[in-house]
């Protein structure tokens, strides 16, 4: 169906990045490029996941709204791909900056990754959206190949990541920590799956992407993001 630099007008919200429209051509069901919002299945965040939906509902509103290719037109799922545009307002931009959404660039579909990921870095420095209370002073870093998970304490008290969720993004798995697990002041902690070692485990299988960006979140319980590891690649030439 061809839905490429037309009109649509909005019938419903599926998530804070997926809804359906109607085009001169028929019903679409449109996913937004360059972002990834929190879904009513992501651990710990079914609220967070309400909220996105409501806050992209409104920025939708019943106003017209155009629909622009990228490179992929459309996903495994036979859902439109779509950089999504209000009046000359980008969506996708809008609601990261309201910090609803996180940016997800997969390649090949990356003509607006610079605009989204300035949005996120302005949600994230305001504190707002997924990223309230963001106060721990903990980090990730993902070895993709080794399949090596590791938190740091940045900080000079104990860190209690008890009942916290480390999430691949892509693939959406997810780790939770047992309870009683702290991470002491400068002290690292690996999640290991694949063919590593170490008593924190994902899974058997490998978890990490390493053919396109795979980025990684550490979660509060209630799914707020304490910390991410963007896994950006390098600027388009």
């Amino acid at each position: 169906m061809d839905a490429d630099g037309v009109s649509g007008r909005l019938l419903a919200v599926v998530d804070g990045d997926t809804f359906t429209v109607t085009v001169p051509s028929g019903e679409v069901t449109v996913r937004v490029l360059g972002i990834d919002a929190p879904e009513f299945d992501d651990v710990g965040q079914r609220k967070l996941a309400e909220q996105a939906s409501d806050a992209l509902r409104v920025l939708i509103g019943n106003g017209p709204l155009r629909l622009v290719a990228d490179v992929e037109p459309s996903d495994a799922g036979g859902r439109l791909l779509r950089h999504v545009y209000r009046a000359d307002r980008l969506l996708a931009a809008d609601l990261a900056r309201q910090g609803w959404a996180r940016a997800l660039p997969i390649p090949p579909n990356l003509s607006q990754r610079e605009a989204i990921q300035r949005a996120v870095a302005e949600a994230r420095a305001a504190d707002v959206g997924i990223w309230a209370l963001d106060t721990a002073a903990v980090s990730i870093t993902v070895d993709k190949v080794r399949e090596v998970a590791t938190l740091t304490n940045a900080g000079s008290a104990p860190l209690d990541v008890s009942g916290w969720w480390l999430v691949s993004l892509r693939g959406k798995q997810s780790y939770r920590f047992p309870a009683t697990t702290t991470l002491a002041p400068r002290a690292t902690l690996r999640v290991v799956s694949g063919g590593a070692t170490g008593s924190h485990r994902f899974q058997q299988r490998n978890v990490w992407n390493n053919s396109s960006p795979d980025p990684a979140e550490l979660r509060r319980p209630d799914g707020r993001v304490v910390a991410v590891w963007d896994d950006s690649w390098p600027s388009q030439p």
